[in-house]
């Protein structure tokens, strides 16, 4: 059986990760570093560059047409925001060419959840909506993670509907853990690691239990409000008893349907650039 932990902690070392990624994973692990650098960094890759800014300008974030270069986008979104976007954009890249279309749909997806992870916070504050949605872009890295360990073998499933089971079957551990310990690997925040470790079972969930939560209902209602293909979560009657617990009503997710269908142009122009 694999050791996916161990292959994991060696990622960074792989010859098909490309520079720049490498770049900012070692930011992470440098606490000294500044918004100066990590802006050097990703203007070496001039797509990176105009994708970061693309999302700061982004119709959720309420700067769309403001952000002219990468050092306002830095500044209106914060360092850590930036960084943890350009990293997941390198790691998405991971797809290849070979795999661009489904790619585009399964970065399409992410984005939509990381969007309604967002305004779930806005309605139910846990924590900052950067953070959640964060946490929602993220959530599935652990595939793309897998995808650039185990390609070959990981392909043919990776958008299987019965995903999980098949990762088990193949690396004893799934995409939720592998994404959980590359982002602990990456020193990414402990919120994030939590929230994409638990996005599909919550059980075992002792800490950031709210933005968990949030994810965990966001990936759900992304099949409701955005579905796609490459998605792998599912509404069900567990999930509508959480909303309602969590104090949401459908008019919220009326609402949130509406944000996401406003943001259709950015998304489609994101994957044109």
């Amino acid at each position: 059986m694999r050791d996916v932990r161990g292959d994991i902690s060696r990622l960074k070392t792989l010859s098909t990760i490309p520079v720049v990624m490498k770049r900012l994973l070692e930011t992470v692990d440098d606490e000294n570093s500044s918004f100066v650098e990590l802006s050097e960094i990703i203007q070496h890759d001039q797509s990176l560059a105009e994708r970061v800014v693309a999302i700061a300008n982004a119709p959720y974030f309420w700067h769309s047409g403001l952000v002219n270069n990468l050092e306002q986008a830095v500044l209106l979104l914060g360092y850590d925001l930036v960084r943890s976007i350009a990293i997941s954009i390198s790691v998405f890249e991971l797809l290849g060419r070979k795999e661009a279309k489904r790619m585009k749909e399964f970065w399409a997806h992410s984005y939509e959840v990381g969007l309604i992870a967002g305004l779930l916070c806005d309605k139910v504050p846990v924590t900052s909506g950067g953070v959640c949605f964060l946490g929602g872009l993220l959530h599935d890295i652990g595939r793309v993670v897998f995808y650039a360990l185990y390609g070959p073998e990981y392909k043919d499933v990776m958008f299987e509907e019965s995903l999980t089971e098949r990762e088990l079957e193949l690396f004893d551990a799934d995409h939720c853990s592998a994404g959980g310990w590359f982002l602990e690997s990456s020193l990414f925040p402990e919120e994030i690691v939590f929230a994409v470790r638990y996005h599909h079972r919550l059980e075992g969930c002792d800490k950031h239990k709210g933005i968990a939560v949030t994810v965990h209902l966001a990936e759900a209602l992304s099949a409701v409000i955005a579905p796609r293909n490459e998605a792998d979560g599912a509404w069900s009657e567990e999930k509508e008893r959480l909303l309602v617990k969590s104090g949401l009503t459908r008019a919220d997710v009326e609402h949130m349907g509406s944000m996401v269908r406003r943001e259709a142009p950015f998304i489609e122009s994101f994957f044109e650039m």
